[in-house]
């Protein structure tokens, strides 16, 4: 009887460490294009997913694929420019899984044309997605990766952040500024072992070229720079070079499974060359390590 119940516990020991093993990962704009790829992806591999969606009636996608994979892939309601929603969404899965271990920051919106070309109020929205969007879901899920000392949290950044195209201004200006507040905190949250990785595609098939609008402060008749704009796709040796969706998920996945990730994953050997030109160092690792010396010595 007393080897019997040993072998139950031992068994029941098993179990929760498998459960503690499954990582719980929060992914916004996952209804489509690269969200809905990484989101498909962990699933697959036995990650418990959690899909925001900004509108989950439309989310057809999800419904199949929480079919597919049955108790891995759950579809959440998150409008990323809306505080109380992310809040909502976070402490929904907090209570239902007890963490989250990873936070995939991956919706996004553009938009075309130069500065001259946008409102202002077309480029806040810009920023509140792209910038602030990613900032309101850090801000509500560091205090539970730190409270249980450990997480990633994963930038769905571009090459824009680091080599902007002209034809989209203030879209690379979203981008640029979340590089910019990654590094801060790949500097600050090393001692709570918060890992943040940027990944930085170039051109990727999905719908977000195609949804993307013009900037409306500019009559196309008075526009004197979209002329200009047919030539930066010709003349950028990226742009002809489109990936696909799925392969972006495959460099998120590596981000969240590496033992020592790195900073910047650059998705092809293209973007590599053109991240050679503006860094020394172009995973980003010395940077993290000079502040470490000066931080955490």
């Amino acid at each position: 009887m007393r080897k019997k119940s040993m072998f139950i516990f031992l068994l029941l020991f098993i179990y929760c460490l498998q459960l503690e093993a499954t990582q719980v990962v929060l992914i916004t704009g996952a209804n489509r294009g690269i969200g809905y790829s990484v989101a498909n992806r962990l699933a697959s591999k036995g990650y418990i997913v959690y899909a925001g969606a900004r509108k989950t009636s439309s989310s057809n996608q999800l419904l199949q694929a929480c079919e597919q994979f049955p108790g891995h892939m759950h579809i959440i309601e998150i409008d990323v420019t809306d505080q109380k929603q992310v809040d909502d969404a976070v402490n929904t899965i907090i209570t239902k899984e007890g963490r989250i271990d990873v936070l995939v920051n991956n919706a996004g919106v553009e938009m075309l044309g130069s500065i001259e070309n946008h409102t202002i109020e077309e480029a806040q929205k810009l920023f509140d997605v792209n910038f602030f969007g990613p900032m309101r879901l850090s801000q509500a899920v560091l205090p539970f990766m730190r409270a249980k000392n450990g997480g990633r949290i994963i930038q769905i950044s571009s090459r824009s952040g680091f080599r902007p195209l002209p034809s989209i201004s203030v879209y690379a200006a979203t981008k640029y500024a979340l590089e910019g507040i990654s590094e801060t905190m790949a500097a600050t949250l090393k001692p709570w072992n918060i890992k943040v990785s940027l990944i930085e595609p170039g051109p990727v098939s999905t719908e977000m070229d195609f949804l993307a609008s013009y900037g409306s402060k500019l009559s196309p008749e008075n526009d004197p720079f979209k002329a200009l704009f047919h030539k930066v796709g010709l003349l950028d040796p990226v742009s002809p070079i489109a990936q696909t969706a799925d392969e972006i998920a495959v460099f998120v996945q590596k981000a969240i499974e590496d033992n020592e990730p790195l900073f910047r994953y650059q998705t092809t050997d293209a973007i590599k060359q053109q991240a050679q030109k503006r860094f020394v160092d172009i995973s980003g690792i010395s940077y993290v390590e000079e502040w470490d010396k000066v931080l955490y010595p």
